[in-house]
């Protein structure tokens, strides 16, 4: 697998699991996302709405959390955090909360996966080198790695918010696998009305995972 493109969900071997979108999200359907140059400072995006009440950290699971398969993996998704919206091409708008750049880490990089790529590059990659280099790293990779049924696959354990403001947030995503728990960070961006994952100038789109000996110290997913 290219150092450069790397998503979140792999399966345990190594091998990338790029994903489909099988299941119902529990948005709405339907729907573009406006460019972020048409809104004004603080908008959301046209028939974006979440609940952005809950601004600390969750110390806590998150209650409302229902699970919904990207391919092979299952993402996490809130009614109230997001993601609430959902055309032919990505799932968007997320709460602007910790909460909401958790979930958004998760959605994303697991999109990026799809033959649907480049909608989701251009609305939820943040514009830079590191975005350019990502883009010439997966033009070159293919659009669905499948795994067979009877393949171990990680799953998602537990996040952790390491640093947070209402333009940026640095978040950790504990993974279960076969041989243990490991954890990767995800730099996030408040974007045009929404959370976007900013990538390294190299074009990762989170650092390299981490073995991780216990979970204690994360928030744990119930479900």
């Amino acid at each position: 697998m290219s150092a450069v493109f790397v998503t979140l969900t792999f399966l345990v071997g190594g091998v990338a699991a790029l994903t489909t979108i099988e299941d119902e999200p529990a948005g709405t359907a339907g729907g573009s996302v406006p460019d972020a140059s048409e809104l004004r400072s603080g908008e959301r995006p046209q028939g974006c709405r979440t609940d952005d009440s809950g601004g600390s950290v969750p110390k806590n699971p998150p209650t409302g959390i229902t699970w919904h398969m990207v391919g092979l993996v299952r993402v996490p998704v809130s009614a109230e955090a997001g993601p609430t919206r959902m055309d032919e091409e990505l799932w968007w708008c997320f709460a602007h909360t910790p909460l909401g750049a958790v979930l958004a880490a998760h959605t994303i990089t697991s999109e990026i996966s799809e033959k649907h790529w480049r909608t989701v590059l251009d609305r939820q990659i943040v514009a830079g080198r590191g975005r350019d280099v990502f883009e010439f790293m997966r033009e070159i990779e293919p659009d669905t790695v499948r795994g067979s049924a009877g393949e171990s696959v990680a799953k998602a354990a537990g996040f952790s918010v390491t640093s947070y403001s209402d333009s940026a947030a640095e978040v950790e995503l504990l993974m279960r696998t076969s041989s243990g728990y490991t954890a990767s960070t995800f730099s996030m961006r408040w974007s045009g009305g929404d959370w976007k994952v900013l990538p390294s100038p190299n074009g990762a789109l989170h650092s390299e995972a981490s073995p991780v000996a216990n979970p204690r110290g994360y928030v744990l997913w119930k479900g």
